[in-house]
Formats: structure tokens, C-alpha cells, sequence
């Protein structure tokens, strides 16, 4: 029984040695790129900010889109009706700017209830059938993305070689309560934002991606997105699809303020993973595999030592080896991402102390946490998303199911 105990240590370490290998590559790559770098690549631009409701900090986020060092673009908001509470907010904040002699110039539109897709990709889609001709790249931002004034020129500035087909950031969840749930969403979150670097499985995130608009037209973005429930995903698919490139930029990861109870937190994830497993499968089974092997592992290869040392087995040492050595290796990763993570948002730094502690030193607890959130989506098709039910028949055909009028936060 021993020697298959030890096969199967030695098998999962060497895969901890990979991964470990590929977060020293992403830290090298985040290290070299995080520093925004000016760019003569600065063409027409229009951001889509699709809103429903007030997130935690919405004044704050809404006003860094004003804010960008960036020449030509022009601010285009999006809710679904006049009665959202964002509506009334935005129509504030556009006459404040506009009163202060703000240069930007920024629309606010009304999309009307979605029919056949997800209402944020409805927004989108009822924003991008109303551009001008003039504007050459459309960038999608999230409303809980609070933005440095270099993002919007970073996040663009890939796009100037023709080769990449979208360019994306990603946020950082940065806890505003003191909750326990709070900070395991800022670990959890950390580890999918390690993923992303150099290569070539990158996926856009919806809160901060940019695409020229030929290379949107040239995939059928439009199209794809008339029936869909992902806006992000379906991007990835389809400039993959078109032989092109996603471009993560480490210049533009975004903090993101947030609080969430445990219950709305197992809800965010698990909508996350139904619709990773409906668009992206081999990224659920990858974060089936990565989390679950890992939380196997460590709890099998603890209580198996435990149980030699009490019996004094001369073999107790060589057995702890795998939960130890999985720990140093989880260990490594977050301290990696978390050194990164406090130079990329050097202001967020003390909100982010309890959320790196966790990540460092209970890597093998919120794993199991993150691997239950996994296994909840095996299976499911049916997820809730403000306030608005829906029933992912694949990744072309989404049913919307009920709506509510007051919409529920992400």
C-alpha cells in the first residue's frame, strides 16, 4: 500500500514542480510588465461601461473613466431601464464633469429588457450597433473597476500588431469589510489572476478587455453575441477561433472593491464555474483537476502521516513529505502573487494584508473551499445574475427563465 502512496507523492510533486515552474514564469512576466510604457498607438475610442445598480464603490469607478491619459475617446454608459438606481447616478455624475469643463465626452443610453442573451451582453450589443464610424477600438469595462489613469493606453496598446486579436486586464478583489468570505474572495480570485501571462490559453476578462473593431467584425462578434450568456468568453472563442491572439497586459489589473457574505460568495463562484463549464470546459476540468488534486493530496498525505508517527513507522518522515512539500509549493506561488499584487497597488496594500496572509499560509483550506465551489457547476446549466435567471443551453443559446425588478449585486 506504501509504495503506491509514494508513486502517487511523487507524481503530484512533479506536477507542483510545473506549476510552480509556470508561476515563476508569470511573476517574471507580471515583474517586466506592470509598469505602464507610453504609446504613439492612440486611435479613436469608445468605452462601453455596461451598469445595474450602485457597486460598492461606484462613484469612485465611474470617475476614473473620465480620468484616463488617453486623447481620443468618449465614455458610453449602458443600463437596462430609467429605473435602475445607476441611471439617476450616472446622469448626476455626466453633469457634474460636464459642468466642470471635463474634456471627455460621455453618452448614457437605455437598452431595454434582453430577449434571446445575458442583459449585460444585450448593453454591449445595443451600444456597439450604435457607434460611429470614426471610433477604430471598442473597450469593455466593468462598472466595479476602479482604473489608473494609464489603463485605458495600456490596455490599447497591444492591439497596434495585427497578430492580437484582443487585449484584456483583470481585477484584484480588495475586501472594504473585515468579513472572513471577503478576503477568501480576494484568494480565490488571486489564484485564477495567476493564470493569466505569455502564452497562448489566455482568456479576455469582460470587466477590462479591448478589441479594434474590424477584428470584432471579422470574427462575427455581434453575431455570436445575439444568443449568449458570456460576453468574455465568447470573445476568447472567437478571436481564437480566427487564428488571434489574447494579449494580457499586467499594467492594467484593476482593483475591485467588494464585500461578500459566505452565501453570495459560493453563489458568485459557482455562477463563475457554470459558465466556465458551458463555454470554456477545459478550463472547468483544468480547475477541477488543479484544486482537486491539491486538496486530495495534501489531506490524504497529512492524515497518512499522522497515522505513522503514531505508530513510529520509520517511514513517517519520507510520508510527510507530500503534505509539506505541497504546502511549500502553495506557499511560494502566494507569496509570489501577493509581492506582485501590493507594487501593482501599492495604495491598496494594508486591505490587502489579511487576504495574502490567508493565501500564504491556508492555501490547502480555501483550495477545498474553491474545489466544493467547482463541483456545485458539474451538471448545472441554470445560474442567477442580477437579479435575472437563465438557462445556458450551450454556449449559443441562452433562455432567460424570470427577471426581478430590484436587481441583486454580483
Amino acid at each position: 500500500m506504501m509504495t503506491f502512496y509514494f508513486i502517487f507523492a511523487a507524481v503530484v510533486l512533479l506536477i507542483q514542480l510545473l506549476t510552480l515552474l509556470e508561476g515563476y514564469r508569470h511573476y517574471l512576466f507580471t515583474r517586466r510588465k506592470y509598469r505602464p510604457k507610453a504609446s504613439k498607438y492612440q486611435p479613436q475610442s469608445a468605452v462601453i461601461c455596461p451598469c445595474k445598480g450602485l457597486d460598492t464603490t461606484f462613484d469612485r469607478n465611474i470617475n476614473s473613466l473620465f480620468d484616463q491619459d488617453y486623447p481620443h475617446y468618449e465614455i458610453y454608459f449602458v443600463v437596462q431601464s430609467e429605473s435602475d438606481a445607476a441611471y439617476r447616478r450616472l446622469e448626476e455624475i455626466i453633469q457634474e464633469r460636464k459642468s466642470s469643463g471635463h474634456g471627455v465626452k460621455a453618452h448614457l443610453m437605455v437598452a431595454g429588457m434582453a430577449q434571446s442573451c445575458a442583459q449585460k451582453v444585450h448593453n454591449l450589443l445595443t451600444v456597439c450597433q450604435a457607434l460611429p464610424d470614426e471610433v477604430e477600438v471598442t473597450a469593455f469595462i466593468d462598472s466595479d473597476a476602479c482604473l489608473k489613469r494609464h489603463f485605458l493606453g495600456s490596455l490599447i496598446h497591444p492591439l497596434r500588431r495585427r497578430e492580437v486579436g484582443a487585449a484584456t486586464g483583470y481585477r484584484w478583489y480588495v475586501p472594504t469589510d473585515k468579513r472572513l468570505s471577503s478576503k477568501v474572495l480576494s484568494v480565490i480570485n488571486a489564484w485564477v489572476a495567476s493564470l493569466l501571462g505569455p502564452h497562448g490559453w489566455n482568456s479576455a476578462w469582460g470587466g477590462a478587455m479591448a478589441i479594434r473593431r474590424e477584428t470584432a467584425e471579422k470574427v462575427n462578434l455581434r453575431e455570436a453575441w445575439r444568443n449568449a450568456c458570456s460576453d468574455d468568453y465568447l470573445l476568447t472563442n472567437q478571436v481564437k477561433k480566427a487564428g488571434l491572439k489574447i494579449s494580457f497586459v499586467p499594467a492594467c489589473f484593476v482593483a475591485s472593491y467588494e464585500e461578500m457574505s459566505w452565501r453570495e460568495l459560493f453563489s458568485f463562484a459557482r455562477r463563475q464555474f457554470i459558465i466556465t463549464r458551458v463555454y470554456r470546459p477545459r478550463l472547468w476540468y483544468l480547475a477541477l483537476f488543479g484544486w482537486g488534486h491539491f486538496v486530495v493530496a495534501f489531506w490524504l498525505g497529512l492524515i497518512v502521516s499522522v497515522l505513522l508517527f503514531i505508530e513510529r513507522s520509520p517511514q513517517a518522515l519520507f510520508a510527510a513529505v507530500l503534505p509539506a512539500g505541497l504546502q511549500a509549493a502553495s506557499m511560494a506561488k502566494a507569496a509570489a502573487r501577493q509581492v506582485l499584487i501590493r507594487k501593482i497597488l501599492p495604495e491598496d496594500e494594508k486591505k490587502l494584508l489579511a487576504p495574502g496572509l490567508i493565501d500564504i499560509f491556508l492555501g490547502p483550506v480555501t483550495a477545498g473551499f474553491a474545489l466544493l465551489c467547482v463541483l456545485s457547476a458539474g451538471g448545472k446549466r441554470t445560474i442567477e445574475w442580477r437579479g435575472i435567471k437563465y438557462y445556458l443551453k450551450d454556449a449559443n443559446h441562452t433562455q432567460i427563465l424570470s427577471s426581478r425588478t430590484e436587481a441583486e449585486s454580483d
